[in-house]
């Protein structure tokens, strides 16, 4: 009796600690550690109002325009869109999250991120729509 009532707890002692390395993914994204967002670059978060922390959500590349979506502390999105060769500012604005992308305004224009394809509006007519490409870390 005495040798059950002490191997008993060592065998059970065991079986989780087993258990907790075969769950450890150690970096595998689902372990115990969370991954940190990527910063907004500096240049975009200095543009959008308490930009100092934002992290960047997405980026995108069309043939000759650059989209940027960046997240604030306080939860607020921001979609920066400029030339890809930086030959005038970019400007951001206001965005939000829709259930099949993005979408921003800034009046007269409206832009809508769906899937692959941005889509830009004026006054609510469609003036153009160009193929989006991910871009891993804007510059």
């Amino acid at each position: 009796m005495f040798v059950v009532l002490f191997l008993l707890p060592m065998l059970n002692r065991g079986i989780q600690d087993l258990l907790k390395s075969e769950g450890d993914d150690s970096g595998s994204g689902s372990g115990s550690t969370t991954p940190t967002a990527a910063s907004c670059p500096g240049r975009i978060a200095e543009a959008i109002p308490d930009g100092d922390k934002a992290e960047l959500v997405k980026a995108f590349r069309t043939e000759n325009k650059q989209i940027t979506l960046c997240r604030t502390s306080d939860g607020s999105l921001y979609y920066y869109g400029e030339f890809s060769d930086h030959r005038e500012p970019g400007i951001a604005m206001p965005a939000e999250e829709t259930t099949s992308g993005f979408k921003a305004r800034n009046d007269p224009y409206s832009y809508r991120i769906d899937g692959d394809t941005v889509t830009v509006y004026r006054d609510g007519n469609r003036i153009g729509r160009e193929t989006l490409s991910p871009e891993p870390s804007p510059s």
